[in-house]
């Protein structure tokens, strides 16, 4: 084990022996004790004088999600702020070191052309968004931070139609990261203390977002608010086309309870069952001398009540007549 290893196992059990005091005070935070506080304090105190305290360790220890339940207490809130501020400005400071020097790495093993030699340094984009995403997502739990992570995947997906209509990629990779982070604390703020049902909420956006490219669009554009999003009904969150599929639906199934549907659909049932021409004058009685199906008939009650009614038939061609019973 080299020595950073070893100091970094040192730094992450501290932390977490710290962490696990802090948590037994959580519960109380609004009716803290003297004793308490002076302990918090003290415990405050310890975890700001640590050194080599950097991503790994607090992404291992998640200590930031227990510090930061105390910065609205009167008494020690500047202090757990003031902490988080510390660790969130060290952490974008290592991210973005990380990435200079794997930029850095890739420029000496690379061999470049007179031309892009003379052209200016670009940003990396990918790097960039991948730091903004250490920084703002370093403090929530796992499964907050997989949510996180799958909505900035849905958000890439619609980045090349944005390119496409003239929008900075650079810009794209900060809203990216900003709409993702907003959704999710809006799922969470929604959801509180329910994760089931945020969960669950969550793999709705998710897949109803990558169904929906335009709603994806006006997200990331700000023409809509996360906090819309998350109130959406089921049919607000499907797309133009399969919205309108549903309601075509609906009406098809309403139509079809209608008693008189029949007659008002007789166009559509007689095109769908190829009845056209002089099929459409046709009746259900064929002549039987000229064998013609242009027929009218009448019915009447000719004999007792509990008998059947008499039909009386006429030929529209030859004028014949008949009836039967």
């Amino acid at each position: 084990m080299s020595g950073a290893t070893a100091t970094t196992t040192t730094t992450i059990q501290t932390i977490g022996a710290i962490k696990e005091a802090m948590s037994k005070k959580v519960a109380s935070v609004e009716s803290l004790t003297d004793d308490d506080l002076e302990t918090l304090k003290d415990l405050l105190q310890q975890l700001d004088s640590l050194e080599g305290v950097n991503i790994e360790v607090l992404t291992k220890t998640l200590i930031g999600t227990v510090v930061s339940k105390f910065k609205k207490h009167d008494e020690i809130g500047p202090t757990a702020k003031t902490l988080v501020k510390k660790w969130k400005t060290a952490a974008k400071e290592e991210a973005s070191a990380k990435n200079t020097a794997k930029s850095s790495a890739k420029t000496k093993k690379g061999t470049k052309s007179s031309a892009a030699a003379a052209a200016p340094p670009r940003r990396n984009s990918t790097n960039a968004a991948t730091a903004e995403m250490q920084e703002a997502w370093y403090t929530l739990q796992p499964y907050r931070q997989a949510i996180c992570q799958k909505l900035h995947d849905v958000f890439e997906i619609s980045k090349p139609d944005l390119i496409q209509q003239g929008i900075n990629a650079d810009a794209l990779d900060h809203l990216a990261v900003e709409r993702a982070t907003d959704i999710e604390k809006a799922i969470q703020i929604a959801f509180q203390g329910q994760k089931q049902e945020y969960l669950g909420k969550a793999r709705s956006l998710c897949f109803n977002l990558r169904k929906n490219r335009s709603l994806t669009t006006q997200l990331i554009l700000g023409q809509v608010t996360s906090k819309e999003l998350v109130v959406m009904s089921s049919e607000q969150l499907v797309s133009e086309a399969k919205r309108k599929d549903i309601e075509a639906r609906k009406k098809d199934m309403m139509n079809a309870n209608l008693l008189d549907w029949d007659r008002l659909n007789e166009d559509k049932i007689n095109k769908m069952c190829g009845i056209t021409g002089d099929l459409l004058k046709a009746s259900l009685f064929t002549c039987g001398r000229c064998k013609s199906i242009k027929t009218t008939s009448t019915q009447k009650q000719t004999r007792s009540a509990d008998e059947p009614m008499t039909v009386f038939v006429l030929c529209l061609d030859c004028n014949n007549r008949w009836k039967f019973s």
